[in-house]
């Protein structure tokens, strides 16, 4: 497919390292790329159809018939380039003629470069979910320095100075106030030029029906028609100088004074600024693009390429041949993991008729603990053609598997039978949980991926097997993310008081805790469930990592740690002593009876895990400490030193 571009290369940089252009326009039916730089997409277009027109007038043509001309116009893709990527804005009406655009910059730009904007549109999230392809939405910056950098990267020009902020996904250019005072540092000509550039593009409308330009942060009573009732073109130096003074104290007085100098350092200014970027509304991308995650689930998740479904035969994506032939590209390392291959013949083998699946990384960022060598998660998104909705499950890696036994000792054979012998550790654990009441996920399934593992040296490379864990998506919110104007109800802080405590009581007989001894509750693990009224209903753990690593230290040896979820909370819950008091009372009357439960079933506890491994450091060695240190705990003597830990540092409660 042969591309003719008009203009520079779409990521050419000129000698201090900036794009040449950042707007370009494709006409896919004519395969011609404009990137004809400090143009408008309309310009753009008005330009290419003079120049068809011209053409034809050099051969002896009349000029085009405004019907065909309107044909050619119409074919015609929004791009918008940015750094090193290349942004599709499509027509959620033609998604088709986006794909074919995709497909031809492609010839150009390795896909990993190739972006798609307006994430929010139901047409335009489903055409790209359909094809397997969540990581080709263009990902929003999530840092502040990310944020930072994407904002002072947004400085545009139109025909003169690179004085606005751009918007990819409205095609708005933003005038701040101070960029606005700015323009009198300019000579009388440039003043008079960017004051006409003003005037004309704040009352004409982009293709998307938005203003090609606006005013950041100002009221209604500042506005494009305001500009209209200058006459710019005929003004002398002094008259012009006087209007735009005059313009200058009217901007002043219709935005925020924190608004009115441009300052990423400036918390208000730089989060308004980029909220108006990337046009963020009521809904966050979470409600619209997967249904079912929660706002901060969703901006920690990164997704992989993997395949698509195509007249039913499952088709992976070429960026893993990309990535073959050039194993040591940066990028293609970030974002392309082959085991997602294994995942997806999986869930092939489960569906027979499988419409499309998209999976992701889930990043640190979703729990308050990163432990060195944790277990690797992924969210999956699969919908077959029988159901009406897509499944939302959760996948982790066995963090003890074959290759880790490997790289440990390189015995093959002993490395096959750890990694096993871990597995049923891990099943044993989560089922050891169940009887103790702390509540995990009710259905989890065991599976395994092939992978390649070289060995050090001479030895080659074998194929080896690796052990994964899935759960179904929990519907819920975790405990550390609850919003604090929540916990400022009274109902709904004290239901979360009396459910943290009582999961707490199973969580530290379970001694949960990290390989550093570190107590591992209420920190992103813990999900709130909500009954069909909207109150919470119960505290699920959907991870029980880290449990029974601790069976030995006598419950009081944690009771500061148990008392953290109070306090961390006491400043944004209404009543500090009140929480207090019923997460303190919950956690006592499960203690109490979990030991009764233990004294009524003694034999059912004991005998639980007689089939299991046995010896020193087992889980059935660990499992009958537990439950002799359950046995001989003092309950009273516990929550009496959780409350006294909590009373040193809230006086009000006692």
């Amino acid at each position: 497919m042969n591309l003719t571009i008009l203009g520079e290369h779409p990521l050419k940089c000129d000698a201090d390292g900036k794009l040449v252009s950042r707007i370009g326009t494709l006409f896919v039916k004519e395969r011609v790329l404009l990137t004809w730089p400090r143009m408008t997409h309309a310009m753009q277009r008005l330009q290419y159809q003079e120049q068809i027109n011209l053409a034809r007038k050099q051969r002896g043509e009349g000029p085009l018939a405004e019907a065909e001309m309107m044909d050619r116009l119409e074919d015609a893709v929004d791009l918008i380039m940015d750094v090193r990527t290349v942004l599709i804005r499509p027509d959620p009406s033609r998604m088709d003629l986006a794909f074919e655009a995709d497909e031809l910059l492609q010839t150009l730009v390795s896909k990993t470069f190739i972006r798609f904007l307006h994430a929010r549109n139901a047409t335009v999230q489903q055409a790209i979910r359909a094809r397997g392809e969540y990581w080709r939405i263009s990902p929003r910056p999530q840092e502040d320095a990310e944020i930072i950098v994407a904002i002072e990267r947004s400085k545009i020009a139109i025909g003169g100075l690179p004085i606005y902020y751009y918007s990819p996904i409205t095609g708005t250019r933003y005038l701040t106030y101070q960029e606005f005072c700015k323009l009198g540092t300019l000579s009388f000509e440039q003043l008079r030029q960017h004051l006409i550039e003003i005037q004309s593009y704040s009352v004409r409308r982009n293709r998307l029906h938005n203003y090609e330009i606006a005013f950041f942060g100002a009221t209604s009573s500042f506005g494009g028609a305001l500009f209209l009732t200058y006459d710019f073109v005929t003004a002398d130096a002094a008259q012009l100088r006087s209007y735009h003074v005059e313009l200058i104290l009217k901007f002043e007085g219709a935005v925020d004074p924190n608004l009115r100098r441009d300052d990423v350092k400036n918390t208000l200014w730089r989060n308004r600024l980029f909220a108006t970027l990337t046009d963020e509304r009521n809904e966050t991308l979470s409600e619209v693009l997967v249904s079912g995650l929660t706002e901060e689930f969703f901006r920690q998740i990164q997704w992989l390429p993997g395949g698509s479904i195509q007249n039913g035969e499952l088709v992976f994506d070429r960026i893993f041949d990309e990535f073959k032939e050039h194993p040591e590209d940066p990028v293609l390392k970030g974002i392309v993991e082959f085991r997602v291959k294994g995942f997806i013949f999986n869930y092939i083998r489960e569906f027979a008729q499988l419409e499309y699946i998209n999976i992701g990384r889930l990043l640190p960022g979703l729990r308050n603990r990163h432990e060195r060598g944790a277990h690797q998660a992924y969210i999956v998104e699969v919908k077959s053609l029988a159901s009406e909705k897509p499944d939302l499950r959760i996948i982790r890696m066995q963090r003890f598997g074959i290759r880790e036994h490997l790289a440990e000792h390189g015995d093959l054979l002993r490395a096959i039978m750890e990694a096993q012998e871990y597995t049923e550790y891990t099943l044993d654990r989560r089922l050891g949980c169940w009887e103790l009441g702390l509540p995990v996920p009710g259905r989890l399934v065991t599976r395994m991926i092939p992978e390649d593992y070289a060995w050090v040296g001479t030895k080659g490379v074998s194929r080896i097997w690796a052990t994964y864990f899935e759960r179904d998506f929990i519907d819920g919110l975790a405990t550390d993310k609850i919003p604090p104007d929540r916990m400022k109800e009274p109902a709904y802080a004290l239901s979360i008081a009396k459910l943290l405590g009582s999961a707490a009581a199973s969580n530290i007989v379970v001694g949960r805790v990290s390989s550093s001894g570190q107590v591992i509750f209420d920190n992103g693990d813990e999900i709130v469930l909500m009954d069909k009224s909207g109150r919470p209903s119960q505290v699920l753990a959907a991870d029980h990592a880290g449990t029974f690593v601790d069976y030995l230290s006598p419950l009081e040896k944690f009771a500061e740690d148990y008392a953290e979820p109070v306090l961390k909370r006491a400043t944004c819950v209404f009543d500090a002593a009140a929480f207090a008091e019923v997460y303190v009372e919950a956690m006592e009357q499960r203690l109490l009876k979990m030991q009764y439960d233990y004294s009524q079933k003694t034999r059912v506890f004991d005998t639980l895990f007689q089939h299991s491994k046995q010896g020193p450091e087992t889980f059935s060695h660990r499992w009958a400490k537990v439950l002799e240190r359950l046995k001989t705990t003092d309950v009273h003597k516990l929550v009496g030193k959780i409350r006294a830990a909590i009373a040193a540092k809230i006086p009000l409660c006692v």
